[in-house]
């Protein structure tokens, strides 16, 4: 054959396959139907998250916000004078960045009124990073091509076939249809991917209920909150979006680097989110913020249908999948980049005539709180959020009121404390309860 393996997606994690693969000697071609590779236009936060990483569930001593989803194996940034590295522990490696970046340091829940809670214990130390996801691909491929990579931007990976001697890929292109042949192929093509689909996997995987969710945000110029630096802003409105998802509440502003903010929102059903983002902007309390603020660019991802487990066997013959491709909704692009390492090193043992697959596959269950049997209990309690379907503004203004300046997560607080709004608000009590 002439190639050792075929990276279907040339996100983070099929760039750091294709990589390290090559890197390691071997024959690489990389597939992706995006004509740009390195573009973004799907609605993403561009964090690196840092100490929001927790194996268990409940709440960390250092943070009060349950931010169990993706990758949870221990990383660090290095920051220098020219460049930025990211360490990845358990992996071990490390791969440079450089591009802006600005630390988190602080988390705040607020009611319409302006009741702050704080989701992330006020310090030093930064509970994770924006960085630039575009200028950090940008890098990869660069890096990527270097090193041998052969790169075929605007072709679809369509479907995989696992053969005696190794695999077979059909991919689109723009003239037409055709078949390749490797010793090996990597699942890079993230969520809904084709060639998960086309292996037969997912009649394996587990469903979690019928979603139909979408998430917009503005990029956004000149917003002037009043609140503290470096902050991630999340507000609980119930008159404005009833549904609350963790980390996002009925608006959201993500504070980027160089004056560049994000404002977004998740909505459910047929609620529109831009309807929701565009009442925040106007509301009497908050409008304020905007009133030298300009849209930049508008981001946006959805999921409609049956959500589905993760992948519980990462590799299927000679086709080894990664990030987003075996991951309920997300892997984070850390989880990405881990997983296309690993799946790489596993490749490269394979083809050596060493088992690992096996070592993949193990790591891959470890390495992601998807894989915790927890998660399904976290995925009912973010997709239920009672507070902002039973309470009112004023009702969410009041409970904040209890627990003003304080450390916590505001359902868990509620949670703790009936007996304590039972006294004050005995209508309220009875609504809670009966949730």
């Amino acid at each position: 054959m002439k190639r050792d393996l075929i990276v279907i997606g040339g996100g983070p994690g099929g760039l750091m396959a294709a990589r390290t693969a090559v890197e390691d000697g071997l024959k690489v071609l990389l597939v992706e139907r995006k004509r740009n590779i390195t573009e973004i236009n799907r609605a993403c936060t561009r964090s690196f998250y840092t100490h929001l990483l927790s194996p268990a569930p409940g709440v960390d001593s250092e943070m009060g916000q349950p931010y169990h989803d993706g990758y949870i194996e221990p990383v660090s940034v290095e920051i220098g004078p020219e460049k930025t590295r990211f360490h990845f522990a358990v992996p071990g490696f490390s791969i440079d960045y450089a591009g802006p970046l600005r630390p988190y340091l602080n988390w705040v829940s607020i009611s319409p009124g302006g009741h702050q809670i704080l989701g992330y214990k006020p310090n030093d130390r930064p509970w994770g990073f924006y960085f630039d996801k575009e200028a950090f691909a940008t890098q990869l491929l660069a890096s990527a091509e270097k090193a041998g990579v052969e790169v075929w931007p605007e072709t679809t990976g369509i479907a995989a076939e696992n053969t005696r001697d190794g695999v077979r890929v059909q991919v689109r292109k723009k003239s037409g249809e055709e078949t390749l042949e490797a010793r090996a192929a990597i699942a890079a093509d993230g969520l809904e991917s084709r060639i998960v689909e086309s292996l037969g996997i997912n009649q394996m995987r587990q469903g979690l209920g019928s979603v139909q969710f979408a998430f917009v945000h503005y990029v956004m110029e000149g917003i002037e909150t009043g609140l503290p630096e470096s902050s991630w802003l999340t507000w609980s409105i119930p008159s404005l979006n009833p549904f609350s998802f963790p980390g996002i509440g009925a608006a959201c502003i993500n504070m980027w680097a160089d004056n560049m903010n994000t404002l977004g929102t998740l909505t459910v059903g047929k609620l529109s989110p831009e309807t929701v983002l565009d009442k925040f902007m106007q509301h009497p309390r908050w409008s304020a913020m905007f009133r030298h603020a300009r849209i930049v660019k508008k981001e946006a991802m959805g999921m409609s249908g049956t959500m589905l487990g993760p992948v519980k066997e990462p590799v299927t013959g000679n086709v080894v999948i990664v990030g987003d491709a075996g991951a309920p909704v997300e892997s984070w692009i850390q989880g990405a980049v881990a997983s296309g390492y690993m799946a790489a090193k596993a490749v490269k043992k394979e083809l050596g005539g060493q088992k690992g697959y096996p070592e993949y596959a193990a790591w891959w269950h470890k390495a992601f709180y998807f894989n915790n049997p927890d998660y399904l209990k976290m995925v009912g309690m973010g997709f239920s959020r009672p507070l902002s379907r039973l309470c009112t503004d004023e009702d969410m203004d009041f409970l904040y009121s209890l627990f003003q300046g304080r450390l916590g997560i505001p359902e868990m607080m509620v949670a703790r404390n009936l007996r304590l709004i039972q006294a004050s608000r005995p209508e309220l009590y009875e609504k809670l309860t009966r949730s």
